[in-house]
């Protein structure tokens, strides 16, 4: 694997919390614990855009009138019995015909 080499320079008092947290969490080196911490972080940024774009979909189809499914579970039951029909119909009565 290729790596690449950052100089960060911080705070005595953050690489000392850096150093107890490393110890406390029994990383090997405090570069490992630093690496396992940028990844985590990564990854919760990576969810928040998943959530966030979910959201906006949610919007979307709500502000467009929703799938047209209904209210109650008895509308939903009969309009999606209603599209199975239509497209047992378009695409596979001829089959069985």
């Amino acid at each position: 694997m290729v790596s690449k080499e950052i100089v960060w320079k911080v705070p005595e008092s953050l690489y000392r919390e850096l150093e107890c947290a490393q110890q406390e969490l029994a990383y090997s080196t405090l570069t490992d614990f630093v690496s396992q911490a940028v990844q985590r972080y990564l990854a919760d940024i990576h969810h928040e855009n998943w959530q966030r774009e979910f959201r906006q979909l949610q919007k979307q189809i709500r502000s467009t009138g929703g799938f047209g499914l209904g209210h109650t579970k008895e509308e939903v039951i009969a309009n999606l019995r209603k599209q199975r029909r239509e497209i047992y119909e378009t695409e596979y009565a001829h089959l069985y015909r």
